[in-house]
């Protein structure tokens, strides 16, 4: 019954997101967006309906434990739905465990959301607390169409399939990360009341992939802070051996080594085939992740979100290849095609980074040189960087060059004047 409650929470919420996209609109309410919280509340002093969720969230969290990731999350539903589409299918992905899914989704918080907008509040301080719970309008901080069907594909589809269990929530989603301290101290949690047949089971469906049979053994609850209170291990057991209670703060029994990483889990006979252990490699795996996430993020109009999910799951690859297929030739052809996509726009990444650095510099020459290997290598053609190299090439005398990057900008974007107004520039020059 619980399950069945919980299933029809998350299909109503994304009837509910659907209606507040397409029915009711942005004019009373703006943006329901975890990111709110820091862009538009820590930036600028802003109250806003995202920032309001994620309040509300916060204290429901204190309270219930992530009862918002299980039962109302509309990214957390496509990854359950995504696993049962692959057990339908009669593919059971092995789940990866690493210290990662502890480190990363907080370097993805910090990195891209509380630092940069709490740097900016402190060099620019709020005038005061305001409260506008129509802005930004729904689809601010959206990516588009084919962006954000790829972010679905990838991070709600693919990084099940290749990480196992909720990939994205475990391994990078910020807003869980967010929430893991309240987590950690919630009254409510899934705890031994006594009867344990250590079966197994609780582990062996728990959505997110904790072994919740380790944790009520030895530490009597569930103290993971990426349980999401879904109760699907306690509806689920056999023996009746846990339950959802809650326990005062006062009478709590808080220990730091609860929410350390145990290289001791997961070793139950009758789970460990379905879960694979990454700790040992998580010195190559931290790496490549950063590695290759920073050299795409931003490419092609990918958000943070995408970026970060093609390369945890391009990281995987390469380190687990080795089990996956004995012949290492193929192998060995398969990781180096990755290296090279990545490290081709990599380089693309550096290019347009230096170049426009060089630019705004006025230093013109390292700036064309720069610039003109990024739209060389780079496969989608951008007005921008064109209207540039023809800025420049004008100031350095080059009036073909100058011409030729004006009408290659016009093309790609017709109806900016910019282009037009360069080109009656280059044409008074001639």
């Amino acid at each position: 019954m619980i399950q069945k409650l919980r299933i029809a929470s998350l299909i109503g919420i994304q009837f509910l997101i659907l209606a507040h996209i397409y029915i009711f609109g942005d004019e009373i309410i703006g943006s329901l967006d975890f990111q709110e919280f820091f862009h538009a509340f820590v930036k600028y002093g802003i109250i806003n309906a995202g920032a309001i969720l994620v309040i509300l969230a916060f204290v429901i969290t204190l309270i219930f434990g992530r009862f918002f990731c299980g039962w109302a999350c509309h990214f957390g539903a496509v990854q359950e739905l995504s696993w049962w589409l692959l057990k339908k299918m009669g593919i059971t992905p092995t789940t990866l465990n690493s210290s990662l899914v502890t480190i990363f989704p907080l370097f993805i918080l910090l990195n891209f959301y509380l630092a940069p907008n709490l740097a900016h509040a402190l060099s620019s301080p709020w005038e005061g607390v305001s409260i506008s719970l129509g802005m930004p309008e729904i689809w601010a901080f959206l990516p588009g169409f084919v962006i954000g069907t790829l972010t679905f594909l990838v991070d709600g589809f693919l990084i099940v399939y290749f990480l196992g269990r909720k990939g994205f929530c475990r391994f990078l989603c910020p807003w869980g990360a967010f929430l893991k301290l309240p987590n950690s101290l919630a009254m409510f949690k899934v705890r031994n009341i006594g009867g344990c047949q250590n079966c197994g089971n609780c582990t062996s469906e728990c959505p997110i992939g904790i072994d919740v049979s380790y944790e009520i053994n030895n530490y009597g609850k569930v103290t993971n802070t990426n349980c999401t209170s879904c109760l699907v291990c306690t509806e689920g057991c056999p023996s009746s051996a846990i339950s959802y209670k809650w326990v005062s703060p006062m009478n709590e029994n808080f220990q730091l080594k609860h929410y350390g990483i145990n290289r001791d889990m997961f070793k139950l006979s009758k789970i460990a085939d379905k879960f694979q252990s990454l700790h040992s490699r998580d010195f190559l795996f931290l790496p490549l992740i950063l590695i290759f996430g920073f050299a795409i993020d931003g490419l092609y109009g990918m958000g943070h979100f995408l970026s970060f999910g093609i390369a945890v799951i391009a990281s995987v690859q390469v380190i687990t290849l080795k089990e996956k297929i004995q012949h290492s030739k193929v192998r060995n052809l398969m990781i180096g095609m990755i290296f090279i996509v990545i490290i081709w726009h990599g380089v693309i990444k550096f290019s347009i980074w230096q170049g426009l650095e060089q630019f705004e510099k006025n230093k013109y020459s390292s700036a064309i040189s720069h610039l003109e290997r990024a739209v060389k290598m780079y496969p989608k053609s951008i007005g921008r960087f064109h209207l540039i190299l023809g800025q420049m090439y004008m100031e350095t005398g080059e009036v073909e060059k100058a011409m030729a990057h004006a009408i290659r900008a016009q093309n790609i974007n017709p109806k900016h004047d910019a282009p037009v107004e360069l080109l009656k520039k280059i044409n008074a020059l001639e």
